[in-house]
């Protein structure tokens, strides 16, 4: 079952991030502003360096349910899976701004 709820947590979390990096480099194509996040990748990433970037900080979101599960601290992992989805929120979030400036 942990995988089921893994796999869809980082579907969604996936999307979310895939619609933010599309409203990102259109914002940034336009001139109408530039990437608040710019660690890694600068003011005005490309969308190749977005995705590197975000695939990296995802990872790291979702490692700590992976370790925590195959620890045998099930509950753990369960909880874990908190921070993908506050990942994909952020990327929501992120999508909505750049939407309002476009």
């Amino acid at each position: 079952m942990f995988y089921l709820i893994f796999a869809a947590v980082v579907v969604a979390m996936e999307i979310c991030d895939y619609f933010d990096i599309s409203e990102t480099v259109k914002g940034i194509a336009k001139g109408v502003a530039v990437e608040g996040n710019t660690w890694l990748v600068g003011p005005k990433p490309s969308a190749k360096a977005l995705w590197l970037r975000d695939t990296l900080v995802n990872a790291l979101a979702c490692a700590p349910a992976l370790v925590a599960w195959f620890l045998g601290v099930h509950p753990a992992a369960y909880g874990f899976l908190v921070a993908p989805v506050i990942s994909g929120i952020k990327h929501v979030q992120g999508y909505l701004a750049w939407k309002k400036l476009l």
